[in-house]
């Protein structure tokens, strides 16, 4: 039998544990959780119809890990400032690790979880699954074809049209998510490298407040708030619109108060070490259709369009005139991957395969976002250190990048 711990059991992560414990055989159980909201954990599991059965509980991480040979491996969905410390704790026991974005939020946690995990960052499957959906993998196929020619320039985009759940919602507490470069662009920036081929080497970035923060309180609810009847993301409106856009149609914490930190929108211009650039844009107060995640990539030969939402590959051929456009139809959560991210999971647990976005992936992402973070305070451009990286995810790759 596969034995897993969860230790953190919230919304995402007990997704993630339901379809490890139903998709890939009965001999996979959940047999322990850690988390301090016993009652709402225990809620997720019964709307999941999630055995129970024999399950233990704990309260904290420590005191779950004191049982750690009870366990085959571990999943870990805490909020983001405890994912380093966790992750630390279960390295030391030598199982497999499932770890949610972003691994770490600080220059001090990446450190640490680097050091914990130096030669075994394969043994880690890092919650990425937009590197493994279909629409992704077909244009990575195109791109590698060569069909594209010499890529000189990609441009990215991420318009979250569920945005305000990072400024009515606990995502608000940049002490816990670090900022939205961090929450966001850790998995664009992972896909970005993936589809480069080769590693990032500078990044530059700028970021704005324009719309969210303010003045107000920062404890201020909407239901304690006296200008509720003019605001616009007040339960009340949002409901007449049918549009929760993540603020939420319920009682919420205002999106106009003093200590939000969270930017509306980010830009950044990453340079590669075969001098290609990426733009990447991100926005978090556009709304329904609005919505748009993907990249054009441009080559001398053509150019080819995705985007998870409309779930479809464009590509251009510019000397031929030619265009196709490719369906990509997914099943399950983040476009398809998470599917994915579970199964290799699980044969990571079982010794019967690799990771599919190991810690070294992660690492790198983190790098990144925190280099934009600091690039936006102080206006510089940060390097990125030759060796968070590997050279080349694939060696063919690079080459087609550079010579078609």
């Amino acid at each position: 039998m596969v034995r897993l711990a969860a230790i953190g059991f919230g919304g995402r992560l007990s997704g993630m544990v339901h379809g490890v414990c139903t998709q890939f055989g009965k001999d996979v159980k959940l047999t322990a959780i850690a988390d301090p909201n016993r009652e709402q954990a225990e809620s997720r599991l019964t709307s999941m119809k999630l055995p129970t059965e024999g399950l233990k509980w704990f309260k904290s991480d420590d005191e779950l890990l004191v049982h750690a040979d009870d366990f085959d491996g571990f999943l870990v969905g805490t909020r983001c400032h405890l994912h380093t410390p966790v992750a630390c704790k279960v390295a030391k026991t030598g199982k497999p690790l499932f770890l949610e974005k972003p691994v770490a939020i600080s220059r001090e946690q990446l450190a640490s979880l680097r050091a914990a995990f130096k030669g075994r960052e394969k043994n880690v499957v890092v919650s990425f699954p937009l590197r493994v959906t279909p629409v992704f993998l077909t244009a990575l196929e195109i791109i590698r074809s060569g069909r594209l020619g010499v890529v000189n320039q990609v441009q990215a985009w991420n318009n979250v049209n569920y945005g305000g759940v990072y400024f009515g919602e606990w995502y608000r507490n940049y002490s816990e998510v670090g900022g939205l470069w961090l929450q966001k662009a850790t998995h664009d920036f992972d896909y970005l490298n993936r589809l480069m081929g080769v590693r990032p080497t500078a990044i530059t970035a700028m970021s704005t407040q324009r719309i969210y923060g303010g003045d107000m309180p920062h404890d201020l609810r909407c239901s304690a708030c006296d200008k509720t009847a003019h605001c616009p993301e007040a339960p009340a409106k949002l409901q007449l619109r049918n549009d929760g856009g993540g603020m939420g149609k319920e009682d919420h914490w205002c999106a106009f108060s003093k200590e939000i930190r969270n930017q509306d929108a980010g830009s950044a211009i990453i340079r590669y070490e075969n001098d290609a650039l990426v733009s990447y844009n991100q926005n978090f107060i556009t709304r329904r259709s609005a919505g748009k995640r993907g990249a054009l990539i441009i080559g001398y030969e053509g150019s080819l369009e995705f985007d998870w939402y409309t779930e479809v590959v464009k590509v251009v051929e510019h000397h031929t005139g030619r265009v196709d456009e490719i369906k990509c139809p997914a099943t399950g959560g983040h476009g398809g991957g998470d599917y994915v991210l579970q199964k290799s999971f699980v044969d990571l647990v079982r010794g019967e395969g690799e990771s599919v976005a190991d810690l070294t992936d992660g690492l790198l992402s983190v790098e990144m976002c925190l280099s934009a973070r600091e690039s936006c305070a102080d206006g510089q451009t940060k390097t990125i250190p030759a060796d968070t990286a590997r050279a080349v995810h694939t060696p063919n790759t690079a080459r087609r990048l550079v010579e078609a």
